[in-house]
């Protein structure tokens, strides 16, 4: 269960992202949770690393406050919920956060 503190969501989001089967392209995103608690996800040649950090020029952002987030990995609501309902907002390259989103998130 993952729980609303940034330690618990930073290892969900690795969990996922090591089970997630990527294109073989170059994206990047930041994760911000909070406003305030970055982490990247870097994927190159179908490789992913995740890292706590900023990234900058990322192809596309996600930002969701804490609670929302771990419904998410909870599996507890969709991400597609998360968008509609504006609790989750991602801003950048449409095409790549699609893939991301189908590959994390299903």
């Amino acid at each position: 269960m993952v729980s609303s503190d940034f330690a618990s969501i930073y290892k969900a989001v690795r969990e996922r992202v090591s089970k997630a089967s990527f294109p073989n392209l170059f994206m990047a995103t930041q994760i911000t949770i909070d406003e305030a608690y970055p982490m990247y996800v870097r994927v190159e040649d179908g490789e992913a690393e995740v890292a706590p950090y900023e990234y900058n020029d990322a192809s596309f952002y996600i930002d969701a406050k804490a609670a929302d987030f771990c419904r998410i990995l909870n599996g507890k609501k969709s991400v597609y919920d998360g968008l509609a309902d504006g609790s989750v907002r991602i801003n950048g390259d449409a095409q790549r956060a699609i893939i991301f989103v189908k590959a994390v998130f299903g």
